[in-house]
């Protein structure tokens, strides 16, 4: 599962190769763990893989999280706050007049 996830991953770059590394150990740590029954240190690595997915961006909450920064990245505020300024038909001026001057 590990791997489809890192090679569906295009935003995985050649500087996470430690932290992709790091990852498969961990992956390696805890199916030796399950398939041994030896569940003591299952907790501690779940724990520690689980945050190098998520600095992977390869959790769910990550990736929607990544979602939501896309969604307001303040170009609807832009659009909004422009309309505000958009040239709107208005009334014509009243025109002044001079009353009570004399005229000569």
């Amino acid at each position: 599962m590990l791997e489809t996830a890192l090679t569906s991953a295009e935003w995985i770059l050649n500087t996470d190769a430690a932290g992709v590394a790091l990852a498969r150990r961990l992956a390696y740590a805890l199916d030796t763990s399950f398939n041994t029954g030896e569940l003591k240190e299952v907790p501690a690595l779940a724990a520690r893989f689980t945050q190098i997915l998520a600095q992977l961006h390869l959790t769910v909450e990550t990736r929607t999280q990544g979602n939501k920064e896309e969604e307001t990245n303040g170009l609807g505020y832009v659009t909004d706050y422009l309309r505000v300024f958009q040239a709107t038909t208005s009334k014509p001026k009243p025109e002044f007049t001079n009353r009570g001057a004399s005229s000569k």
